[in-house]
């Protein structure tokens, strides 16, 4: 199409020039109007040829208005009239062409500028609406793991803790095992172990991990959470006993002291982040237990002896009547009185006769095994429970504290006394069968020995 118009125009061009001369030739014919409708074609032009061809066409009609000077039918002045007339045509368009062509290119421009800006503007709302469905699901997602660790607040117990805390794990995360090293006064105690194939905890002799070297790996790296890949430090996952391709680590604090660590194997590096999220919570849970755990042992330890208390003592003898009633077992107590204490206190004060209680507490505690068991009784008499122990056995435990305590002065304050205990034995079922009735044998026998000068066992 674009190739035919200036064709077009030559040859509408030619024809007006031939139908000029027709006009010519017959007298009533009017040239000059043919030669102004040739200037409508000079319009046209600038919008269908190129300037190069319209200044071709415009020398072409020139030739032709000369050509009319030698006929007589045009003078100089028509020749430059006419030729005015088509230049300033065709000028005017080529102008007013460029205007368009400019305006239009500017419009699209303009149309294209806002065209990217708006598909900036929706590509920033589509990014900001898929952040924003992201930062929503993970909410929820992190919403959902706070509900589910909802299931640990009745928990008061560690071991049973520790049961609802990797249930709670193998639930809601993807990983291989879960290792918990737990500390007491800030001293590592243990580490458990299980896997997300296995239905047991691992066993000491089945366990892989160097709980102790994950211990010393963590306390010079300042207990601070890290991850760490195979790939990056193979040779340190090695040495500690992973045997995962991903190994983090997370270290729990109560009360700014380290509580428990707890060691996740197989888990990708995209859940390390909504592990550590929990992990304040966890410690809160390890922090109730730990206060739970001090709330009972407030309730049945003495504040002043740390021995168990009198009603304590009582839960453990029905417990120990039942246990030996049920299993044929033989057990033994022993009622334990300091000697003139009353003088002691009378003449030290009950600050020195404080100390010397606690001081007669260690001793005895220092004395006997960890399955024994020592409360205090009354003001200044303790009670010992001997499991599985005859009243021969239990004479000489016995006889044992009372050298105990009779053996070195005991020094408190400024103070330095010299004390000693008297000791009654009884033994079930030899002496009696219900609680009430061995101690009052027990009691009995502390009676006689303090009848026969006291610093001595006697039994009933």
């Amino acid at each position: 199409m674009y190739k035919v118009r200036p064709v077009l125009i030559s040859a509408a061009n030619i024809a007006l020039m031939v139908l000029s001369w027709v006009f010519y030739k017959f007298p009533q014919g009017d040239e000059y109007l043919v030669l102004f409708m040739i200037s409508l074609l000079f319009m046209a032009a600038p919008y269908v040829m190129e300037l190069r061809s319209t200044c071709i066409l415009l020398g072409v009609n020139l030739i032709f208005l000369i050509f009319y000077r030698f006929l007589g039918a045009l003078n100089y002045i028509d020749i430059v009239f006419f030729t005015a007339l088509f230049g300033a045509s065709a000028g005017g368009h080529f102008l007013v062409r460029h205007l368009l062509v400019s305006f239009t290119e500017y419009q699209q421009r303009n149309r294209l500028r806002q065209e990217k800006e708006y598909n900036n503007v929706v590509n920033e709302l589509e990014a900001i609406d898929r952040r924003g469905r992201m930062v929503e699901n993970e909410l929820n997602r992190i919403s959902r793991l706070y509900e589910v660790t909802k299931h640990l607040a009745p928990v008061l117990k560690l071991e049973e803790l520790m049961d609802a805390l990797f249930d709670f794990l193998e639930e809601n995360f993807v990983f291989g095992t879960a290792h918990l090293l737990t500390f007491n006064k800030e001293k590592f105690v243990r580490g458990v172990s299980k896997s997300v194939k296995e239905k047991d905890y691992a066993s000491e002799s089945d366990k892989i991990l160097d709980y102790e070297a994950v211990v010393d790996h963590v306390r010079e790296r300042d207990y601070k959470s890290f991850f760490m890949e195979r790939e990056e430090d193979g040779e340190r996952m090695d040495s500690l006993g992973v045997r995962a391709d991903t190994f983090m680590v997370f270290p729990l604090f109560v009360v700014d002291k380290i509580s428990a660590i707890l060691v996740i194997e197989g888990a990708p590096r995209s859940g390390y982040n909504r592990f550590r999220l929990l992990m304040p919570q966890i410690a809160l849970e390890f922090r109730k237990v730990e206060l739970y755990g001090q709330v009972q042992e407030l309730s049945i330890i003495d504040g002043l002896t740390e021995v168990y208390l009198r009603r304590y003592l009582m839960v453990r003898l029905e417990e120990e009547v039942d246990r030996a009633k049920r299993l044929g077992l033989t057990f033994s107590i022993g009622m334990v009185d300091v000697d003139h204490f009353k003088q002691c206190n009378d003449k030290y004060g009950h600050l020195v006769g404080d100390a010397v209680l606690k001081k007669i507490a260690e001793r005895l505690k220092n004395s006997v095994r960890e399955v024994d068991m020592i409360s205090r009784y009354g003001g200044e008499e303790f009670c010992i429970v001997l499991p599985d122990t005859s009243k021969e056995l239990a004479m000489s435990v016995a006889e044992r504290l009372r050298r105990s305590v009779e053996g070195k002065e005991i020094k408190a304050f400024d103070e330095s006394i010299k004390i000693s205990v008297s000791v009654g034995i009884a033994t079930y079922p030899e002496d009696a069968e219900y609680v009430a009735a061995l101690i009052d044998k027990a009691d009995n026998a502390l009676y006689k020995a303090k009848r026969l000068g006291r610093n001595m066992v006697c039994h009933s």
